[in-house]
């Protein structure tokens, strides 16, 4: 496979190991749906990208490069809900994935997701604040389940009066 450089273009580009021709993400984008045909070429071409953007790949994205039928949609959907979301910004919705991924305690998501919200302008200030805010939705979740699991142990339904949702 070869990319070829579009000097007409602005965007950024990535320099791949190959003979370290600079490629841009919009043209990789496009290259991947001729790609698509040959799965593991198409996986392997979006590792090296991410590797090079990120400086490495995470456990999630390397266990479904194993699956490339699988791993080339996970990717270009996240593309799309992280790089180009419709109704907000891309660094909101890092904020966002920053916030989930605090909630759901998911480490390697979370280094991940701070890490992109930086790139895309989000301050360390901002990036804390989402982490308060996940954390009293996560303390709260984890707090209404438990005292729900003991008023059963009580004796009691969550139908009585003074329950709450």
């Amino acid at each position: 496979m070869r990319f070829r450089r579009d000097t007409g273009r602005p965007g950024s580009r990535l320099a791949f190991g190959r003979g370290n021709r600079p490629v841009e993400r919009e043209r990789l984008l496009a290259e991947l749906a001729s790609l698509i045909q040959n799965d593991e070429r198409a996986a392997e071409t979006v590792l090296e990208y991410l590797r090079q953007r990120d400086g490495g790949v995470g456990l999630l994205l390397r266990a479904l490069s194993r699956r490339p039928e699988v791993f080339v949609p996970h990717v270009l959907q996240g593309r799309q809900l992280y790089d180009t979301p419709k109704a907000i910004d891309p660094k909101t919705a890092e904020l966002a994935a920053v916030a989930a991924s605090a909630a759901l305690m998911c480490e390697h998501c979370l280094i991940a997701h701070m890490r992109a919200a930086q790139r895309k302008g989000a301050t360390l200030d901002e990036i804390f604040d989402v982490l308060l805010v996940a954390g009293a939705i996560a303390e709260s979740s984890t707090l209404s389940v438990a005292f729900r699991k003991f008023r059963q142990l009580e004796g009691k339904s969550d139908e009585t009066e003074g329950s709450d949702i």
